[in-house]
């Protein structure tokens, strides 16, 4: 399957990969969905949303059990990489030059730049955590 955030229409959808079963999983209380990933073997999904409130969310795959992991401390929540192996969620924040990563238990500041960029991507490849970011 094939899921999307769609910023255009704040919802999260998702479809076969041949374009079929289309379906929409959540349109409601979304003001800017971003990012989203996805944890297979747990059957979760992961995104981010940068509207008026920015947070970060979760749900299973089918958009039921809905709830917010992190809505303190963030600006514009942009970047999101899962580690699987190590169970750990990743965000770049555009707002606050932060990448951060969550283990369920507690939240740290990994990285922070001080030079201004405009957008901040992540992904995990393998045993390591890429970004990059937009001038």
């Amino acid at each position: 399957n094939l899921y999307w955030t769609d910023t255009g229409t704040d919802r999260i959808e998702v479809t076969r990969l041949n374009g079929t079963s289309r379906k929409i999983l959540i349109s409601e209380n979304l003001d800017e969905p971003r990012a989203i990933v996805l944890n297979p073997v747990m059957g979760y999904m992961y995104w981010t949303d940068w509207g008026e409130s920015p947070k970060i969310e979760c749900a299973y795959l089918d958009g039921s059990e809905r709830r917010i992991l992190v809505n303190t401390s963030l600006g514009w929540p942009n970047g999101l990489a899962l580690d699987l192996e190590k169970n750990k969620l990743y965000w770049g924040d555009a707002k606050t030059d932060k990448i951060e990563v969550s283990n369920r238990a507690f939240f740290e500041c990994i990285c922070k730049k001080n030079e201004s960029y405009s957008h901040m991507w992540l992904y995990v490849l393998g045993r390591f955590i890429h970004f990059w970011r937009s001038l």
